[in-house]
């Protein structure tokens, strides 16, 4: 692995590759809360997380390409769960009065939890899965990976990794309406 040669280039390409996800992943929450906009900006939580992700990457020096990308997709997992966590409390602690008025949330088409509490749920059972269909769930929903390229990473036939995904989604109940979560 390139990353473990220490291929400046393969770390920087995986960690944008995560990154990258994670924005795509907080701009879903944002959409629904324009409100909140004010107090969390995506690029804060990209900063964060890459901060975390790089002190794990030197502290726990990943093998392998699979082993960086859990990883990754841990640390994106719980940086979506706090900022759900942090952007519920601030909307308790800072109303908006008028000014969310002048900004209204708006209602989410696709079936993704509309509160954010929701979200910090969401997160949190996501984290709660068992560990096989959590692998696979973790690399379509987080990573934002197709089937193929999900059984590239995790070196499973496709009909394991679409039965691990369908485990992941029945093990997350029918909290959600819609087929969500939907990884694209």
């Amino acid at each position: 692995m390139q990353v473990q040669k220490g291929d400046f280039e393969a770390i920087n390409l995986l960690f944008s590759k995560c990154l990258w996800r994670v924005r795509q992943l907080a701009h879903r929450m944002f959409v629904a809360h324009k409100s909140l906009q004010h107090f969390e900006q995506s690029d804060d939580l990209l900063q964060e997380t890459l901060i975390r992700l790089h002190n794990a990457v030197v502290k726990l020096k990943p093998d392998t390409t699979r082993a960086f990308m859990a990883l990754a997709l841990q640390h994106a997992r719980w940086a979506l769960r706090d900022l759900a966590r942090d952007m519920r409390r601030r909307k308790e602690i800072y109303p908006l009065g008028n000014l969310g008025s002048k900004i209204p949330d708006i209602r989410v088409p696709s079936g993704e939890p509309e509160d954010l509490l929701d979200w910090e749920i969401f997160h949190q059972q996501a984290e709660n899965l068992d560990r096989e269909p959590r692998d696979v769930f973790e690399a379509r929903f987080y990573g934002g990976l197709t089937f193929e390229e999900t059984v590239d990473l995790l070196g499973l036939s496709l009909r394991t990794v679409k039965r691990r995904w369908k485990m992941a989604l029945n093990q997350l109940g029918n909290n959600f309406r819609d087929g969500w979560p939907n990884p694209g």
